[in-house]
């Protein structure tokens, strides 16, 4: 399995390589092969800061268990907060890469109609947004919802975040025989939220079987084509702008 790194350390914070097939934090109240750990052996204070979920530290932000690239996570308490502030304002930006089948794939059950047009015609830069919903058994996947008109929910699977819109910018989108490559930029982020949107489109991310996805091998344990490859954000102590990238996503990679 391939080691994470650090990219950059300052006293507020850490900017982390997260290798595919890793959870970014563990379950509560455990702990164990995750990113977090990784960087609690090196860099103990980590596990100081305190939000919401109290056992992920000063993890700002996670990558999905398939999904490999940049993670952020603070080293005070200070910082922590300064840095959910501008991801709750939208200030804190990512960009990912992701290779999805250069063929359109028919709509997963419970998608509403996008009304978009082939993406292989599309003009970029466009956009695509939503608010979501839990689908499927364990509510393991997501299902977009079009209307930002949500009283109380009656069904407690049926919106998560009080009716929130997320957008997925889509930047750049190259074809080639074996694949699309796309470099998308989101906000403030959901829950598998690119992963849902690109399979939206008719385009899942290659090896996400979860979405739609096709791979190539019979393996279900196969990392999924989605690359966190880009953060920008303030420095949450002296205020200057930080910008961190990886090399851009590329199909040897998968």
């Amino acid at each position: 399995m391939i080691e994470p790194w650090v990219l950059a350390e300052t006293e507020g914070f850490l900017v982390v390589y997260k290798p595919p097939m890793m959870h970014s934090a563990p379950l509560k109240g455990g702990g164990g092969d995750t990113l977090l750990d990784w960087c609690a052996n090196i860099y103990p204070e980590v596990r100081s800061p305190r939000s919401r979920l109290e056992w992920e530290g000063g993890l700002v932000h996670r990558l999905d268990y398939g999904t490999r690239g940049l993670v952020l996570i603070a080293r005070t308490q200070e910082a922590l907060e300064a840095l959910e502030e501008q991801q709750e304002q939208g200030t804190l930006v990512k960009e990912y890469g992701a290779l999805t089948s250069p063929i359109a794939q028919p709509p997963l059950p419970a998608f509403p109609p996008t009304g978009f047009p082939e993406i292989s015609t599309r003009t970029v830069p466009f956009t695509i947004e939503s608010g979501f919903r839990p689908y499927g058994p364990g509510r393991r996947a997501v299902r977009p919802v079009l209307s930002n008109n949500f009283s109380p929910p009656k069904r407690r699977d049926f919106i998560l975040d009080r009716g929130s819109f997320y957008k997925t910018e889509v930047l750049e989108l190259n074809s080639t025989e074996k694949a699309i490559c796309l470099r998308v930029r989101i906000a403030r982020g959901f829950r598998h939220q690119i992963r849902c949107h690109l399979a939206w489109l008719g385009y899942p991310i290659l090896n996400d079987t979860l979405y739609g996805g096709s791979q190539e091998t019979d393996s279900t344990d196969r990392p999924v084509a989605l690359k966190a490859q880009g953060l920008s954000f303030r420095d949450p102590l002296s205020g200057e702008d930080r910008n961190y990238q990886l090399l851009p996503i590329n199909t040897e990679e998968f």
